[in-house]
């Protein structure tokens, strides 16, 4: 599925056919570049992906920032597969996580979409598309066997929901593209499961010093049941922190669940 151009993102119009104008051959070129550096040779672009460049093109998405989601991706896609895996090469791989930070920047004003900034601006830290990469840096520092564990069923689930496929799903398959997920709902969804993991490795005698925790809780009294169930979430979460030693997902990127 190619991505849709909105009308109100519609900042650079040019007459006769996008694609024929130094503006879009800039952005193409940019993008090619970016896939030179990564595979030490050029790329042959098929219909559906000149159809896709020109749409993020027309979107305003900056060149520099396209390249960097581009390069997040890959980054991603190589941790799982290792340094000599083939690298997708159908831009519609890629899309979920473009578009993802198209949406963000439409968010802060489209003042920021201009395609033809090049500067290889990064993506800002909180899109799904740097938290999975920031992830895979963090697994690959861990040598605890559990945490490993969790890190890489975690990095499995967020990899799926912005790729709205399942990890080992033909990247170069042409598929029904998901909308980008919401991040609030997602990091949310995300620290849960990871608790439950977490949990679940506990033996008897760390849930019984975790339950103790949590029933000598000062703060327990007085307040609504709901309240109490998202206190003790919080309060699980940081002893497990104390535990294991993890990272959790926030909308400003991997932080200690203590710190917060």
């Amino acid at each position: 599925m190619v991505a849709q151009t909105q009308p109100e993102m519609r900042h650079h119009a040019q007459s006769g056919r996008q694609d024929e104008t130094v503006g879009w051959r800039d952005y193409m070129q940019t993008v090619e570049n970016c896939f030179l550096e990564i595979r030490g040779r050029g790329v042959h672009w098929s219909e559906t992906d000149r159809a896709r460049a020109s749409a993020w093109y027309a979107m305003g998405l900056p060149a520099g920032a396209t390249v960097r989601v581009l390069q997040a991706r890959v980054q991603a896609w190589r941790f799982r597969h290792g340094q000599n895996a083939r690298v997708p090469m159908n831009l519609g791989w890629y899309e979920p996580a473009v578009l993802e930070h198209a949406k963000h920047l439409r968010q802060l004003g489209d003042e920021r979409l201009d395609p033809l900034i090049a500067q290889p601006v990064a993506p800002p830290a909180f899109t799904v598309t740097v938290l999975v990469a920031e992830l895979a840096g963090l697994m690959a520092a861990t040598q605890h066997q559990v945490l490993g564990h969790v890190y890489r069923k975690t990095f499995d689930w967020l990899d799926t929901a912005l790729q709205g496929a399942a990890p080992d799903a033909d990247p170069d398959a042409e598929v029904a593209m998901a909308a980008a997920p919401e991040l609030d709902v997602l990091v949310g969804q995300c620290r849960t499961r990871m608790n439950k993991l977490l949990q679940s490795a506990l033996d008897d005698e760390a849930r019984g010093a975790l339950a103790q925790f949590l029933a000598d809780d000062p703060g327990a009294g007085g307040i609504s049941k709901n309240a109490r169930k998202m206190r003790q979430e919080r309060l699980t979460e940081r002893w497990l922190a104390g535990a294991f030693g993890h990272r959790v997902p926030t909308l400003t990127g991997w932080r200690d669940p203590r710190e917060m």
